[in-house]
């Protein structure tokens, strides 16, 4: 615990953080690095050596400086760090207690998605996804979106394949009767695939082209449907990752074809 908390001190700071990103790039000497960074080289001299310290950086023969190999390792592992920091606010109410620890750690690839307050938005996202895929949409719900059922209904006339994965206590509208005959002619043909998970740890929903939305739960496992958008490929593996894990996870509905593919 003490060598973690000596490496977090050290990366902690920002000047310090920003010479080891630079020499991630190639071996500098301290007054390069103090002539690109703007500091002074008394001050560089004093960043690099806390850095040597601590095992982050090396010095060459020439008297350069190079990032370690457990530098290069720690950086890598400090996006997700700084992902979940910078949006403090929003993960001290929502959990990912139940998400793999996998895909926890994956975080930091989340970093170029947007964060949306606003549920209306993300529902009009997911609309929006489902007029214009073209090869399939994706989803992890705890409820049916009404207002989308036009959407999907359309999405599969025009061929796009749906999954769906929802817990067994989806919570249904009032007064259904189901998501009409397109989609159930869509289940039939096995071109819409709904499965059952015991709980839904994450919402997604995506197509072939961007995240419309990923939500993660309060923590008494409801959700607020306050989440992230994404277009970025990082993002994007990201979610389509967690989708195929549960995916893989599921049992197939009695109505539904049973296919893992």
């Amino acid at each position: 615990m003490e060598r973690l908390c000596d490496i977090l001190f050290e990366v902690s700071n920002e000047d310090r953080l920003s010479i080891l990103r630079r020499l991630v790039e190639e071996p500098m000497k301290v007054t390069s690095i103090s002539r690109e960074l703007g500091f002074t080289n008394q001050e560089c001299s004093r960043h690099i050596s806390r850095l040597s310290e601590v095992g982050l950086t090396l010095k060459d023969t020439d008297g350069s400086y190079s990032i370690s190999p457990f530098g290069g390792l720690m950086l890598r592992m400090l996006p997700s760090l700084e992902f979940i920091t910078g949006y403090r606010e929003y993960f001290i109410f929502h959990s990912v207690a139940s998400l793999p620890q996998e895909f926890v750690s994956r975080m930091g690839e989340l970093a170029e998605s947007t964060l949306v307050e606003d549920v209306m938005v993300i529902f009009h996202n997911v609309e929006n996804v489902i007029n214009e895929a073209e090869e399939y949409v994706w989803r992890i719900t705890d409820r049916y979106l009404i207002t989308a059922l036009d959407e999907l209904s359309a999405a599969v006339e025009r061929g796009v394949e749906v999954r769906l994965l929802e817990p067994k206590d989806i919570v249904y509208p009032p007064n259904w009767e189901g998501p009409g005959p397109i989609i159930d002619e869509a289940r039939v043909r096995g071109q819409f695939i709904s499965r059952l998970l015991e709980k839904a740890d994450v919402f997604i929903a995506m197509s072939e082209k961007e995240v419309a939305g990923i939500s993660f739960p309060l923590e008494d496992g409801r959700f607020d449907y306050h989440g992230f958008t994404a277009t970025d490929e990082n993002s994007y593996n990201w979610c389509r990752d967690v989708f195929e894990y549960y995916w893989m996870r599921s049992e197939a509905r009695g109505s539904d074809p049973v296919t893992l593919g």
